[in-house]
């Protein structure tokens, strides 16, 4: 599903140019897969969202830290996946940064397995269903917090690079591509690392 663009492309920065490095947390120690119904799938949110990572996921590529200002994720997974990277110093500790509530339902009867009902359940959420977490509307507002926070860093910073979430960097991307961000790298997987220049 995730393409990566030319790699000569993503790695060259022109030196008049901006950038924006978003890179995915590694794979969290609980984020296993097996049938649950609608109690246990709450359980297995609460367990991810305070989830160790894997100590078997290791970053498959890294970008250079040198120059950039870091930002991390509040939740303990970006935190620890940016300290499995070899991040010396954090600039700053983001809330906007966080992932987006990963929403859960009382739907009673029904088993799926632990992924299949964060599809389910998102489905619901994108509608506008809502629950005791944060709401769709919520989390977009809170993207372009992200973005505007992002862009004026940008004036004073040359390289930014964010350890952060898959659905969080997903719509990030989005908003920061409505503002005239170049896509250079994509790849939204554990560890995955998506990159974006300023048209200037």
């Amino acid at each position: 599903m995730d393409v990566k663009m030319d790699a000569n492309k993503s790695k060259v920065l022109n030196a008049n140019k901006r950038q924006i490095v978003l890179i995915r947390h590694g794979r969290p120690k609980s984020a296993h897969n097996e049938f649950v119904n609608a109690v246990n799938y709450k359980k297995w949110v609460h367990d991810y969202d305070r989830s160790a990572l894997d100590p078997n996921s290791l970053p498959h590529e890294k970008v250079n830290l040198d120059s950039s200002y870091i930002i991390v994720s509040p939740l303990l997974r970006a935190k620890l996946s940016a300290q499995k990277y070899g991040v010396m110093r954090v600039d700053e500790y983001c809330e906007y940064l966080k992932e987006m509530d990963i929403p859960y339902y009382k739907v009673p009867f029904i088993s799926l397995r632990a992924w299949q009902w964060v599809v389910v359940s998102r489905f619901l959420w994108f509608l506008g269903v809502k629950g005791h977490f944060e709401s769709f509307k919520e989390a977009k507002r809170r993207v372009v917090k992200l973005a505007d926070h992002v862009e004026s860093l940008g004036e004073h910073h040359q390289r930014i690079i964010l350890f952060g979430h898959g659905m969080i960097h997903y719509f990030t991307r989005k908003e920061l591509i409505k503002r005239g961000w170049l896509l250079t790298q994509k790849n939204s997987d554990f560890w995955g690392i998506t990159s974006l220049e300023s048209n200037e």
